[in-house]
């Protein structure tokens, strides 16, 4: 799967970035409104939250300057800053916590940290056990990492919460290619294609497969 697919679009990130959590009525508003200038305007945002952070806006105000870091192009640099937030945001939710570790591990997949993103998704799979999406976010970064046999039980995770999810069998149909299991890996994409038949990157590694099973060769990633 390509780099671009394994990294999550800002904007998805975005529309994530509110999980539920108790902020006063104002807090809410400047928070939201912070978040939803992150994609305008990330430099105008990371100052709105650097201004808010020192009156007090707490993880709120911490969360949203990582996501304007990572959308600046300081993917390490915002990424360490979720994590930090995720971890001492003792007030959130757990679900809050999940959300905060997830997009902290999708930066460090921005920077090509693939172990710090590894250990940032199990780490919010500690406050989420059930959440298909960092079950299959941990076999991205495994994956991307080298790890084919962390990939491939990641995955297996993420689709045993969330059966057939195109995504998940994508991740892991492109470890068993590499581990030169065809047969298993055609089987999981034909069954994510019948699910999201034009899906680029799936056609694309069904393209590598075919080019494995002609010359018995495990083509380079692309």
């Amino acid at each position: 799967m390509s780099r671009a697919t394994r990294h999550i679009v800002l904007a998805a990130l975005i529309a994530g970035a509110l999980p539920s959590a108790a902020l006063s009525q104002t807090d809410d508003e400047r928070y939201r409104a912070c978040l939803d200038r992150v994609s305008a305007d990330a430099a105008g945002a990371y100052e709105d939250a650097m201004i808010w952070r020192a009156q007090g806006g707490g993880w709120a105000a911490e969360h949203c300057a990582g996501l304007a870091q990572i959308a600046e192009g300081w993917s390490s640099t915002g990424a360490t800053r979720l994590r930090a937030t995720a971890e001492g945001a003792t007030a959130a939710s757990d679900m809050s916590r999940a959300i905060l570790f997830g997009q902290a591990a999708d930066g460090f997949i921005r920077a090509r940290q693939f172990d710090e993103a590894a250990q940032a998704f199990a780490r919010g799979l500690d406050f989420a056990p059930g959440d298909a999406g960092l079950a299959k976010g941990l076999a991205d970064a495994a994956y991307a990492a080298g790890d084919l046999s962390g990939a491939v039980a990641a995955a297996d995770t993420a689709l045993e919460l969330n059966p057939g999810e195109p995504g998940a069998l994508g991740v892991r149909a492109a470890a068993r290619l590499e581990m030169g299991e065809f047969d298993a890996a055609a089987a999981d994409l034909d069954q994510a294609l019948a699910s999201d038949p034009e899906n680029l990157d799936l056609l694309v590694l069904r393209g590598r497969l075919n080019e494995a099973r002609r010359t018995g060769q495990i083509p380079e990633r692309t």
